[in-house]
């Protein structure tokens, strides 16, 4: 065991234990059972730390199934040991199990907050379990809405090893859900996003008419109707984007000062993430100018044919979309691999995983110094950023941010200048809101002194326009200036999607690019390097404090406990070097 897991308390293993078994944090009036609930198949043996012992998180059987969904276990029987003609494995099953979506309910950050949520807002407690489960144990809320069955993610809920929906659960976004979800004529539309996903709703006896959409016109069925009782068909909106959008475009419930949610229709809500919406809004979009899907750049195209299956047919097909799930969270898988054990992760291959995410973040943008000059005792730096995502960067939850550790040295290598420095814990000197989580950062367009630092991200403000870390708490944007696509003009889109601050107004600041000075006062002649890197940051330091104010919450505790072991914060996407003399 790592010294970092060393360090999770006795006490916390308590807790936690609590969590799966007493329904300690459903903010119900759950009373301990004194019967031992612990599942004879389910965990594996208790873990020894240094300060006692604690029961793992639960494993669970990705060979389920059920009554509207199977495990990915089943369609890995078939849809792993595949190879291309270069004899690449791309296996479907294992490329996708070391992703964040494989892992959704196990994320041990998401748990945090939907936990400290419900402790803060009990009354909520359905509204969270439901909004929270929809995207990241799909399956599970599906199937219990469908069965009519009463259900919540905590206590006695979906994360319990005993709840009927705990394998759909922690199967997180899984094979049968995605290929499931049928083209209703309101995918693209507000109608099918938040979640708001369509599964057909067939009677058990009738399970071999489940269908399971693929993006091949010929699909061959007997070998998987016969072993899994899924019917492939022909689906052309699983190579659309708009099958992404119904979990990435995501608005939210806000409640008022009093606690009390703010009634308001789903076009009303606050904008969460709007990721299939900036694509919208780009030259991404289908017909623009870049035109390419999310699954274009997210499950890229092997350039080799690919037998889709091990055994019932030797058809080998062109076009294979690796089912990689690139993203830019390292710092989320390695905490999958550091803290197998704990979260219940039964499979390896995450340093891998770790490597083609981080290969694959440093396409996302491109910062370089565009000149620089003399201006009395100054030497002013000129920067450019440009965004090549098809989304705005970073998108998705607030809790990213993106910035530019700028670093002037004279020809000894002495340090003159320095903005956006990175402490070990993850926060950015200088940074208002790292300072004070209830403050922000302001947008430059020019930076004069160290202690400003330029970081592209995005803030919730709530009823009062205060700042908040609370997404339920969340009104409206108080500062967004995360980098635009390309084809983006921030003067004509809607307000979900809005540039929000003084980004608004820089000129320099739109379609793509950001364009700043910094401004270093030097004191002698000579010869200066100038360096600048990019730098992605999928848990902002101040975001962070927020939540660990709520420490007493056993999944919060957890979550420190392994954020603090946790060594990796950040990943450079770009960087950029000149020499000047002054």
């Amino acid at each position: 065991m790592s010294t970092g897991k060393a360090q999770i308390s006795f006490k916390i293993a308590a807790l936690l234990f609590a969590t799966l078994t007493l329904g300690a944090c459903n903010g119900g009036d759950s009373e301990p059972e004194t019967q031992d609930k612990t599942p004879t198949q389910n965990v594996i043996p208790a873990t020894s730390i240094g300060y006692g012992t604690m029961p793992s998180l639960a494993q669970s059987d990705n060979n389920f199934v059920g009554d509207h969904f199977s495990g990915s276990g089943a369609c890995g029987v078939c849809h792993n040991d595949i190879t291309d003609d270069n004899n690449k494995d791309v296996s479907i099953g294992t490329a996708w199990e070391t992703s964040t979506m494989a892992n959704a309910a196990r994320d041990p950050y998401w748990r945090a907050k939907a936990a400290a949520t419900i402790k803060n807002y009990p009354h909520l407690s359905h509204e969270v379990d439901d909004t929270c489960t929809r995207c990241h144990a799909p399956m599970a809320n599906e199937a219990a809405r469908k069965d009519g069955a009463e259900y919540a993610l905590f206590g006695d809920g979906f994360l319990n090893p005993e709840n009927k929906y705990f394998d759909h659960a922690m199967d997180g976004v899984s094979c049968t859900l995605c290929h499931q979800i049928e083209d209703t004529g309101s995918l693209g539309t507000i109608a099918s996003m938040s979640g708001n996903f369509s599964i057909a709703e067939l009677p058990p006896e009738d399970k071999e008419s489940r269908p399971a959409y693929g993006q091949y016109a010929d699909p061959v069925g007997a070998y998987m109707i016969a072993n899994a009782a899924y019917t492939p068909i022909y689906g052309a909106h699983m190579s659309d984007s708009s099958v992404c959008g119904t979990c990435h475009d995501l608005k939210t419930p806000t409640v008022d000062s009093n606690g009390e949610v703010i009634p308001a229709v789903l076009e009303d809500r606050f904008p969460e993430q709007q990721t299939y919406s900036e694509w919208r809004n780009s030259d991404y979009r289908t017909g623009g100018a870049k035109d390419a899907t999310c699954q274009s750049c997210h499950m890229p195209k092997n350039n080799t044919t690919v037998a889709l299956a091990s055994s019932g047919t030797d058809i080998r097909r062109s076009d294979f979309s690796e089912h990689t799930f690139l993203g830019a969270n390292t710092v989320m898988l390695d905490m999958f691999k550091n803290f197998r054990n704990e979260l219940g992760i039964q499979v390896e291959g995450f340093d891998q995983a770790i490597l083609r995410n981080r290969e694959f973040l440093k396409t996302s943008a491109d910062l370089t110094i565009n000149g620089t000059r003399n201006e009395g005792d100054s030497i002013i730096a000129t920067i450019q950023v440009k965004n090549n995502t098809g989304h705005k960067l970073p998108s998705g939850y607030p809790s990213r941010r993106v910035f530019v550790h700028f670093i002037v040295t004279d020809e000894n290598g002495a340090v003159v200048f320095e903005s956006g420095k990175m402490n070990p814990d993850g926060s950015i000197v200088g940074a208002d809101g790292d300072i004070n989580y209830k403050e922000y950062e302001p947008h430059y367009n020019s930076i004069v002194r160290e202690d400003q630092v330029l970081i592209f991200e995005s803030i919730m403000g709530d009823t009062r326009g205060q700042v908040t870390h609370s997404l339920i708490e969340a009104a409206r944007h108080l500062k967004d200036n995360r980098l635009t696509p390309v084809g983006f003009d921030k003067n004509v889109v809607s307000s979900d999607v809005a540039v929000t601050g003084e980004a608004l107004l820089d000129n320099n600041f739109n379609a793509g690019l950001d364009i700043f000075e910094y401004k270093v006062p030097v004191t002698e002649n000579g010869t200066y390097f100038i360096y600048a890197d990019l730098v992605y940051q999928p848990l902002a330091y101040g975001h962070l404090e927020y939540l660990f104010k709520d420490t007493d919450v056993p999944e919060v505790d957890q979550f420190k406990t392994i954020y603090d072991a946790t060594t990796l914060r950040s990943e450079t996407i770009s960087s950029a070097v000149r020499q000047h003399t002054f």
